[in-house]
């Protein structure tokens, strides 16, 4: 059969060399590109076939590249001395531009064990919910351990984003009330972010390349046959996974963060989408759109309607996610003071940790979550009593 002008063809196989390394499965030698039909080079790193097509199964094909990035012509683009080039559409057909795509740019791993610790409006919220009659909450240093909660001087907290590979994308930096937990917001809209203080601070470069990855991304490899809980926001994520442990919680960060690009880590998982309410419904229809998409790279997705089942009017005007849901169900199991049997009475509610506590916790030790960090992140421990630093004022 005569190939097509212009059409994208696979590698043909010329020895180990023309077999590169899975986006997916990270063979070594068992992927194979998609090649430009007018050049023969490379149209995108990511696009391709893996080998191993029962234990992984990737297949990224030309056509759904350029769907998810219509902002690219027909005609591909190229590599040439490790940079990824585009050809990108203008008025006239014969016009190109050339587009390099910068790796994602990183956090220096020090930041992260820096920002560590329980001293969060947030967490202290957390404490409100789970586990407020033991001496120690199993449930929250549970959810410290997996997802790294850094803390600020001022009590907000981090939301680190760690994609797959263990790379600190960045942290989102929020404030909350430590009795209603809702967001505090101010003129500035409550959020900063790491990098973004790192630049002001001169310590990353302005031309930082932030790419956003999934909040708990990290986990993946750690939870490989866990079902895939995804949800809006980190704070959803959270408490959900204190509530129902079995599932890997994982946040998009927002609405306008649900890309096919970053959910492809997905590929072939299990996954329950949470949509958040809405008036109108286009909340759910935009999810349900993107699950489409997700079974496209072998995910089995299942929209949950929990939320458009027992959503008022008031609810939809106020966008009611999960976090609201699960926290008016905690609130309803928690028993009134006059109702508390003496035995649970009598056991000292949990306090969140100093600061002298966490350095010993975290650096001294005697906490593992530090070292399962450690091992992670390929940092090295500083075996010190020192007060741990925040980043942000």
């Amino acid at each position: 059969m005569i190939r097509q002008h212009n059409q994208p063809y696979l590698e043909k196989y010329a020895g180990r060399k023309s077999r590169h390394e899975c986006p997916a499965c990270h063979d070594k030698h068992s992927f194979t590109w998609y090649l430009n039909g007018d050049t023969g080079e490379v149209i995108h790193p990511s696009v391709g076939r893996c080998n191993h097509e029962s234990g992984c199964g990737y297949h990224y094909t030309p056509k759904q590249y350029f769907e998810d990035n219509p902002q690219l012509s027909e005609f591909g683009g190229t590599i040439k001395n490790g940079k990824v080039t585009v050809r990108v559409k203008q008025n006239h057909p014969k016009f190109t531009q050339r587009v390099e795509e910068k790796e994602p740019g990183r956090i220096p791993k020090q930041y992260i064990i820096q920002s560590l610790g329980y001293n969060s409006n947030f967490v202290a919220f957390l404490c409100l919910i789970f586990d407020r009659y033991t001496l120690e909450s199993p449930t929250i240093r549970r959810v410290m351990a997996d997802y790294y909660l850094g803390c600020t001087k001022n009590g907000s907290i981090i939301y680190w984003q760690i994609d797959e590979r263990n790379r600190i994308r960045t942290g989102k930096v929020m404030q909350y009330d430590p009795v209603t937990g809702k967001r505090v917001k101010n003129a500035n809209g409550a959020i900063d972010w790491v990098h973004a203080k790192l630049k002001r601070d001169k310590v990353l470069p302005d031309d930082f390349n932030l790419v956003q990855c999934l909040f708990g991304e990290h986990l993946l490899k750690r939870y490989p046959d866990k079902v895939v809980a995804l949800v809006e926001s980190e704070k959803s994520a959270l408490i959900a996974t204190g509530v129902y442990p079995e599932y890997l919680w994982v946040a998009t960060g927002g609405r306008s963060q649900l890309s096919i690009d970053k959910l492809r880590v997905l590929m072939g998982r299990t996954v329950i989408m949470f949509p958040d309410t809405d008036t109108d419904g286009k909340t759910y229809s935009l999810w349900a759109d993107k699950a489409k998409e997700l079974a496209t790279i072998g995910c089995t997705v299942t929209i949950s309607n929990l939320l458009e089942t027992v959503a008022t009017d008031e609810d939809r005007i106020n966008g009611l996610d999960i976090a609201d849901y699960l926290i008016r169900q905690l609130k309803a199991s928690i028993p009134e003071p006059n109702n508390i049997p003496a035995t649970e009475s009598a056991k000292a509610p949990i306090r969140p940790l100093n600061r002298e506590e966490q350095a010993l916790q975290h650096l001294g030790n005697l906490n593992p979550n530090i070292y399962t960090l450690i091992d992670s992140l390929g940092l090295v421990s500083v075996m010190t009593g020192e007060r741990l630093r925040t980043i942000i004022n």
